[in-house]
């Protein structure tokens, strides 16, 4: 910027002189060759920081789009710690916070870490081959508030103190290779709020913690299903479920329940086995009619777990709901072990199949279905029951 306005200033100047000199009478003109001369200021150098000692620390899916893994590298000057950890300076850190290549398989695998990393073109790019621009979070704590930086960012550890003077990394380039043998090679520049770069390097092997969350899985269930004893069944109508307005369908809530499952209220409640099925009607079906005839299709959840508007339709069954263990968040078709009213260790989300519905001359269903739960691989829920439907109506 410097540099700009003075040659700005120094063109403005050659100008006026062409406008008011004639070409003969015109000085000549003595050009710079030092920047120093020309600008007042020249740029330092900057030293490049070898780091020996560096942490790697793998959140994985961090955001839930399985577009990057969030990964942590922290790089510390050679210093003494405190109890909890936290270095006494003199000294420095540098603290990376890198979108890098989605593993399936969630694994804290180093081999994915290999690439050129460059800032982020917003706040909400996640790209892999990007690093999230520094800032600073406040904690407030029963002394006071304190700030800490995140992300990406340099810090001055003061000399015989854990305090830190932050710089926050906007700008700059980090590459990462593959040096073979398990090792790793890790350098860049990097420039902040202060607009200083800094260089630095690290070589060496990766050994990585793994941080990612540990999630309560959405099945359970060990083996196929094919023999549960359903006796008594309940009914509830769910209407526009998922509010599109247009009384295009109706949602039916059916219970499916051996004997020990009390179906008396909206609540399933004791002990046994417990389906849980969502069926879409025509909008014009009456409750007291019960289910309709026909083949009822598990429709697919998009990633984010929400539904295809033009899927909503009759003949459509719905999917569990992930992650979702309790009332009155649990929604879609699930099979559930209770005891005394509460989940067991034992249950599955389902994830696709069919519900098949036949009608006697006495008013009972026969419901038949085959379904998988969301495991890899599957697992199968098969069964064909033959009973009469309560209704319960709010």
């Amino acid at each position: 910027m410097i540099k700009l306005i003075f040659k700005s200033i120094l063109a403005i100047s050659v100008i006026l002189s062409a406008g008011c000199t004639k070409q003969e009478d015109q000085p000549k003109q003595n050009i710079p060759s030092d920047p120093k001369e020309e600008t007042g200021f020249i740029e330092a150098v900057p030293e490049t920081i070898s780091f020996s000692n560096a942490e790697f620390i793998y959140h994985g899916d961090d955001v839930g789009e399985s577009l990057s893994d969030g990964w942590v590298i922290k790089f510390y000057s050679d210093m003494e710690t405190d109890e909890s950890g936290a270095p006494i300076g003199p000294g420095c850190v540098i603290q990376l916070l890198l979108n890098v290549r989605f593993d399936p398989q969630q694994a804290a695998d180093p081999s994915f870490l290999p690439e050129t990393y460059s800032t982020m073109a917003s706040s909400i790019d996640f790209t892999p081959g990007t690093f999230v621009n520094g800032y600073i979070s406040y904690v407030d704590l029963p002394g006071g508030r304190i700030e800490l930086a995140d992300a990406t960012f340099y810090a001055d550890v003061k000399d015989g103190s854990t305090e830190m003077e932050y710089d926050l990394i906007d700008e700059g380039i980090i590459n990462i290779t593959d040096e073979g043998n398990g090792i790793y090679g890790i350098s860049g520049i990097l420039i902040g709020t202060k607009f200083k770069k800094r260089y630095f390097t690290w070589k060496g092997s990766i050994t990585p913690k793994n941080d990612t969350p540990q999630e309560t899985p959405n099945s359970t269930i060990t083996s196929d299903l094919t023999g549960l004893v359903l006796t008594k069944g309940q009914l509830q109508d769910k209407g526009d479920y998922f509010y599109l307005r247009d009384e295009s369908y109706r949602c039916y809530l059916l219970f499916l329940g051996s004997d020990g499952i009390d179906l008396t209220t909206s609540k399933p409640g004791g002990t046994g086995d417990l389906l849980r099925l969502e069926v879409l009607v025509p909008w014009e079906n009456s409750l007291e009619n019960g289910i309709p005839a026909g083949t009822y299709t598990m429709i697919p959840r998009n990633h984010d777990t929400s539904l295809n508007k033009d899927d909503i339709k009759p003949g459509a069954a719905i999917t569990g709901l992930p992650n979702r263990f309790s009332y009155p968040y649990i929604a879609g078709s699930w099979y559930i072990s209770m005891n005394n009213g509460q989940w067991s260790d034992t249950y599955a989300r389902i994830d696709s199949g069919t519900i098949s519905i036949s009608r006697d001359d006495e008013g009972r269903h026969t419901i038949s279905y085959d379904l998988q739960d969301c495991q890899n691989p599957a697992r199968s829920i098969k069964g064909s029951h033959t009973l009469h439907v309560d209704i319960f109506s709010f």
